[in-house]
């Protein structure tokens, strides 16, 4: 039903209001796909705002270009699965077009075997590199069980669809349809209404002439506030269903639209699910809007899905109590996940008295971490001098030893606001830059007077 190809550079440009001028507003989504053996096709869908970019006048027209850097890793390894880096030019006949968000939107499909992986994505501007942004996602790859009932791809959040003719040269046709995503999954006055698209597989029983496919939205509470019911008739292995809800008079929002799909005769049931955001400026969220944050609707942790909160608990091992991380293990649901990763940093910024949040204080150092420590297949936030840094920060000094007599490598980073003067001594001690904290004269850290001893060149 898929080809196996990589899907590369669709330029598509929607106008949407948007206040932020400056900003890339990068959105990426992604939506698997049954393929041969365990394998997984997956489509990736990203999207950026134009008007973030340095445009530059030439002769009669308005020009910019973007540099383009998608990859999918590994996550358990970090290895390097795929990338694709390339620049996509833009141009306007007139400055004035730039007063509102316009998007590019792009597709990358790839197929995949069972694993945890990771996608980022990276967009710079050509011309100002200072202008640069990126976002990544965890996505989790299953392996394929053997079942009699039906299957199903994930539910693929669109802006449209339409049918069109089998030699369209169109890039975001599938299956005779032209499925434009909406990797941003939110929805408003602009885009009141929401497309999908899903496929169903092993469906080819003769007494599954016809299922009963019920539609529904539900909020964050898991209250209907939508429904939509009808029969798809089953005439092959692999069908294709798509339809269109129109959301336009629901409150501003965090929702989730569930498909499920109901044998009459066996009474077995499937669903598949995937959240998105409604703002509605004309039904405000009482919740957002009165000031109050109270729960996780207005929050980033709205939309994460399971792997993504462990992975986000993951983040706070250097944080975290026992109490705290007790608490979280015996979690279920990732409803309460959610619960938890919003309470918990909202309880810290409480008591934060930095200028930005507790969160994006933290986060920031875990990337400087990943970027300036990574060892071998070694994270840099998991190294000891990542943890170092994201603890304690940038060390007002730091002395290499790179080529001591009888030594191996090592470093001394000293800190001189902490405890009256702190060190903590790293080394390398397998010689293949893997530096491990010797000793530290921090009272809560590792204390070894005789951290020579571990370096010492035979």
């Amino acid at each position: 039903m898929k080809k196996i190809i990589l899907i590369l550079v669709l330029i598509s440009i929607c106008n949407i209001k948007s206040s932020a001028q400056n900003n890339f507003s990068l959105s990426l989504d992604y939506s698997r796909f049954q393929s041969v053996d365990q394998n997984s096709y997956v489509e990736f869908y990203f999207a950026f705002d134009v008007t973030a970019l340095t445009f530059k006048k030439f002769e009669n027209e308005f020009k910019s270009e973007s540099i383009i850097s998608f990859t999918v890793k590994n996550e358990n390894n970090d290895s390097l699965i795929a990338a694709s880096n390339y620049r996509a030019p833009f141009s306007l006949s007139d400055t004035s077009l730039l007063k509102t968000s316009r998007s590019y939107i792009d597709i990358n499909g790839l197929l995949l075997k069972p694993g945890l992986y990771r996608a980022i994505l990276k967009v710079s501007d050509y011309d100002d590199l200072n202008k640069r942004d990126s976002i990544s996602k965890l996505f989790v790859i299953e392996k394929k069980i053997e079942n009699n009932f039906i299957m199903t791809s994930d539910l693929e959040l669109c802006s449209s669809i339409n049918n069109v003719e089998n030699f369209s040269d169109s890039r975001f046709i599938k299956n005779t349809y032209e499925v434009k995503p909406n990797p941003s999954n939110i929805y408003s006055k602009v885009q009141p209404i929401l497309f999908y698209y899903i496929e169903l597989y092993n469906s080819s029983k003769k007494e599954w002439q016809a299922l009963n496919i019920k539609t529904t939205v539900t909020n964050i509470s898991g209250d209907v506030v939508l429904t939509k019911e009808h029969f798809k008739q089953i005439k092959s292995e692999s069908v294709v269903d798509v339809g269109a809800i129109q959301i336009f008079k629901l409150r501003t929002g965090s929702y989730q639209l569930n498909y499920t799909i109901i044998d009459t005769i066996s009474k077995q049931i499937r669903t598949s699910v995937k959240r998105f955001f409604i703002y509605n400026k004309d039904l405000p969220s009482e919740d957002i809007f009165s000031g109050r944050v109270s729960s996780v609707i207005s929050s980033e942790y709205a939309a994460l899905n399971d792997a993504e909160c462990n992975r986000e608990y993951d983040y706070l091992r250097y944080l975290i109590n026992k109490t705290e991380s007790d608490k979280y293990k015996k979690l279920k649901s990732v409803e309460s996940k959610r619960e938890f990763l919003f309470e918990y940093w909202k309880l810290r910024d409480s008591k934060y008295t930095g200028t930005r949040s507790a969160k994006v204080e933290y986060m920031e150092r875990i990337k400087y971490a990943n970027n300036m420590y990574k060892s071998g297949f070694k994270e840099g936030w998991k190294s000891d001098k990542g943890r170092t840094y994201i603890l304690y920060g940038q060390p007002d000094e730091v002395e290499r030893r790179p080529n001591e007599l009888a030594m191996k490598p090592y470093e001394v980073w000293y800190y001189h606001s902490i405890q009256g003067g702190v060190q903590f001594i790293f080394g390398d001690r397998t010689g293949y830059s893997d530096y491990v904290l010797l000793h530290s004269t921090h009272r809560d850290e590792l204390h070894d007077e005789n951290w020579q001893m571990q370096i010492q060149s035979k």
